[in-house]
């Protein structure tokens, strides 16, 4: 199944993308002569305009074949042809295909945030509040304490968790001075933030201040008997809150200790407040009332006004993080087992699926702004570095000549197989294959 899903989605946002190169050069009056569905030989199809519209055997994707973009064809002259076009005609057909891919990404969230399907840890727009420590881990060894509020890192502000987490995740293996306020003081503290084995990326052992929330409630339970959802925050039991990880510890103290007797819960749920009594049943001489728990979710539902400009600033920032980590990527500062081949991109899509429908458009959402982006990176064989070469003759007033472009795509299809290959070979060994193999 994660087959499955990964080849229709993969499919899909391929095919969308020839889709951008198709409806331009349409559009400008160039000859497309093959558009297909798929790749390899052909299944069915019919002929209308010139153009073969044709599916094929292996239905991952497409296809766009127009007249004259081939480097050994020989050119009549004819405007039919692509490369007899103006190289802003050319620009446009290159880039649509990219452009289309991010326009499908920012339509997927847009509708996302309509429907309320994008959900996130509602500590993750609060201020970075430690409320968690593992006492083995990087923050600890480096004196961070509970309740520190941090508000730097490494010299750039971090006004939310969720800034603080991508200094943390994108330098690993670094010393990162935290600023943090504590006591009303503003402390400075050095990190050496450690990496993850499989991923290398960066991980200091802290977790968010927060409240709890109702993850499941067990049917027939005392907490369904008494009215909890899924959702529901805990604000307080017999007037006593609790919040990071000695919460969750105190909680579950109370809990146990608590057989038989009635206990006072006040929840939130949608904004409002909500008192009621749940009474813990004895289990193998322990009080449970049949929940279990995870943090509180942000679900952010807006009407079209609100939720293009939230996606435009979703993506943006998706944008930005990607360069951010190609950045690190090339410079050495992150390791190259933070990127995801097709078996990793597979088991997240999978995952996604069996999550529900929203978090599978979410993903999706982000593979096509990838896919985007990235095509249009300078790159030899992607669009943009055919894009990158119409800049160059831009700038010499001449075209380049055939065989210097062929050598230039000959050299890119084989760094693009070479990359490809080792991605493919970073995801069988973060699934532990070699290991397993050798016996370790």
């Amino acid at each position: 199944m994660n087959i499955f899903w990964t080849a229709l989605m993969l499919g899909a946002l391929i095919f969308i993308h020839e889709s951008g190169h198709y409806m331009m050069a349409k559009a400008l009056g160039v000859r497309v002569e093959v558009f297909s569905l798929g790749f390899g030989p052909r299944l069915a199809g019919f002929f209308r305009g010139g153009t073969d519209y044709r599916v094929s055997l292996l239905p991952l994707g497409g296809y766009v074949k127009m007249l004259g973009e081939s480097p050994d064809e020989t050119l009549a002259g004819s405007r039919q042809e692509f490369m007899s076009r103006t190289k802003l005609e050319r620009f446009l057909v290159l880039v649509m295909g990219a452009l289309l891919n991010i326009v499908v990404a920012v339509v997927l969230v847009t509708g996302l945030y309509m429907q309320g399907g994008i959900t996130e840890p509602l500590f993750e727009r609060q201020p970075a509040v430690i409320g968690t420590l593992d006492p083995n881990g990087a923050a600890a060894a480096a004196g961070l304490m509970l309740r520190d509020e941090v508000v730097e890192v490494g010299g750039l502000p971090v006004p939310t968790w969720h800034d603080m987490k991508l200094q943390i995740v994108l330098n690993p293996e670094k010393t990162l001075d935290f600023k943090v306020r504590r006591d009303g003081q503003l402390v400075t503290v050095p990190v050496t933030i450690r990496a993850t084995s499989r991923e290398r990326m960066g991980i200091v052992g802290i977790g968010p201040w927060t409240r709890m929330a109702v993850a499941k409630v067990e049917e027939g339970s005392a907490a369904a008997a008494a009215g909890l959802q899924s959702g529901d925050v805990i604000v307080s039991v017999n007037g006593q809150e609790f919040f990071g990880g000695d919460g969750y510890e105190a909680f579950i103290a109370l809990l146990e200790a608590s057989a038989g007797k009635p206990l006072e819960f006040v929840t939130e749920r949608e904004g409002s407040r909500i008192a009621g009594t749940v009474t813990p049943v004895e289990k193998d001489g322990k009080g449970v009332v049949g929940v279990s728990l995870g943090l509180p979710m942000s679900i952010r539902r807006l009407p079209l006004s609100g939720a293009l400009p939230a996606s435009l600033e979703y993506n943006w920032k998706q944008a930005g993080l990607l360069f951010v980590t190609l950045k690190k990527l090339i410079t050495g500062d992150l390791s190259p087992r933070t990127l995801s081949g097709p078996l990793e991109i597979g088991a997240l899509t999978g995952e996604a699926v069996r999550v529900g429908w929203a978090p599978f458009f979410q993903f999706m959402a982000l593979v096509s702004l990838q896919l985007g982006v990235i095509n249009l990176l300078p790159i030899p064989v992607l669009d943009g570095g055919h894009i990158f070469i119409l800049l160059i003759e831009g700038i010499m007033r001449r075209d380049l000549s055939m065989k210097i472009k062929e050598r230039v795509l000959q050299f890119g299809f084989i760094m693009l197989l070479l990359l490809m290959g080792g991605v493919i070979f970073l995801d069988i060994d973060k699934m532990g294959f070699f290991k397993n193999l050798l016996g370790e």
